[in-house]
């Protein structure tokens, strides 16, 4: 039996020599030029491209370049996402007077359009919604045009009713 545990171990050893700066490259940018972290880096991705190194025996070199820093690009990420806490929970406290507000603007919209009659209520609402004037149109069987028109009337109504509160 050959020293250090075969051939595989001598075929790996000329890998890591063909292909360390392109490790060190990757870890070192990863790690912001923080030598020892980078090191340690290196040290995981040396683990990972030994556990997968049989996959890339039979690759060209540029193949092997190019999936060495795949493999250590996606232990690094790996590594940050363990080392790095989840984000803390963004939690919206709403102000009493903005909520208060929320409830007088929402009221004074029932109110106006309880002055709608319900076709009117209903294009409205259609219109709001997001509803084409062609789909609107189409649901009343009527003309473009005269979606419009109609719109047109009912926020004059809205109008005039809103200036005498």
């Amino acid at each position: 039996m050959e020293q250090h545990g075969g051939q595989r171990y001598e075929d790996y050893r000329s890998f890591m020599r063909r292909h360390q700066e392109v490790v060190w490259r990757v870890c070192y940018d990863f790690a912001h030029g923080d030598v020892p972290r980078c090191e340690d880096m290196v040290q995981e991705v040396w683990v990972m491209l030994w556990l997968k190194f049989d996959t890339m025996t039979a690759c060209s070199e540029w193949q092997q370049r190019a999936w060495v820093r795949r493999v250590a690009r996606s232990v690094l990420v790996d590594l940050y996402r363990r080392e790095t806490p989840p984000p803390e929970p963004i939690t919206y406290e709403i102000e009493e007077s903005l909520a208060a507000e929320s409830n007088d603007v929402a009221e004074r919209i029932d109110e106006l359009f309880a002055i709608l009659n319900p076709d009117e209520q209903r294009l409205m609402r259609m219109r709001l919604d997001g509803y084409t004037t062609e789909e609107i149109a189409a649901e009343f069987k009527i003309e473009k045009n005269a979606v419009y028109q109609r719109v047109n009337r009912i926020m004059n109504k809205l109008r005039n009713y809103a200036t005498r509160l």
